[in-house]
């Protein structure tokens, strides 16, 4: 206030050229006309506005962007939850045609009329192995109680599998055919005459002899249970893939490929004397 006291005239000066701008300026905006004063204000105007223009935009982008992603990323998870469950959709499909088709194999096996007239059966699932790679030794989630016993004999859709060793209420302990303690009757199923023995080689195949050193045995043979012993008539064991004269037994001895995949049982079945 002293300094406006003492300077009247400068202050004077300074308040009319601060009016005649601002009349300028609301001449310009509302006139449309573009005076050379008008022009530099505008400038100035237009340099102070962009960045805070620009600033508003990006944050109005930025927004949306994030809006946006918010309703990608909803949508990409609830097409994973629809992949998720087509996919349990075609594992249960698969699962269901496999069942059947083992079923329809099966059902072949269990064609062979000493088989079918004598036995039913009790299907398990492999719950547990030895440990080995091989299934010389597993659980199976049926027992006592669903009428299993000690040597009863254990198929699948393929052929032969092995006989039960132990069993409990609810499970039961399979010994497979592949074990080397585990000894077969068999004969050949092209010539019904021509017997032999078999038993696991130890490395998950058979391997056997023929008790008459003179059979007629080839590569390519089909091998079936003789109905010797506790293992019924007409199961089908394995395929000969060698036939070999040993000197040491004077013998002709078979090895042979299982009929049962041995590295992946899942299903097996139980047969249970009528």
């Amino acid at each position: 206030m002293n300094w406006i006291r003492e300077h009247k005239k400068t202050t004077i000066l300074l308040s009319v050229l601060l009016i005649l701008v601002m009349i300028t300026i609301v001449s310009y905006k509302y006139s449309g006309q573009s005076t050379l004063l008008g022009q530099g204000v505008e400038k100035v105007v237009t340099f102070v506005q962009g960045p805070v223009s620009s600033a508003g935009n990006g944050v109005k982008s930025g927004l949306k962007g994030i809006f946006q992603f918010r309703s990608v990323v909803k949508e990409n998870e609830e097409l994973k939850e629809k992949v998720a469950d087509l996919n349990r959709e075609i594992i249960q499909l698969k699962l269901t045609e496999a069942e059947l088709a083992e079923l329809k194999d099966l059902s072949n096996i269990l064609g062979y009329e000493n088989v079918s007239q004598n036995y039913s059966f009790v299907t398990a699932d492999v719950i547990a192995m030895d440990g080995s790679n091989w299934f010389n030794i597993f659980t199976i989630n049926a027992g006592s109680a669903d009428g299993v016993y000690k040597d009863a004999v254990i198929i699948n859709g393929d052929g032969l599998i092995g006989r039960v060793l132990e069993v409990g209420d609810n499970w039961s302990k399979v010994i497979s055919v592949i074990d080397e303690t585990n000894s077969v009757s068999f004969k050949v199923f092209r010539d019904m005459q021509l017997l032999g023995i078999l038993s696991g080689d130890g490395k998950g195949g058979l391997a056997g002899y023929m008790i008459d050193t003179e059979a007629a045995v080839i590569e390519g043979d089909i091998l079936i249970t003789s109905g010797i012993g506790m293992y019924p008539e007409g199961i089908v064991i394995g395929k000969v893939s060698k036939v070999v004269w040993n000197n040491d037994t004077l013998l002709k001895t078979v090895s042979i490929e299982p009929a049962a995949y041995f590295k992946n049982l899942q299903k097996v079945t139980v047969l249970i004397k009528k």
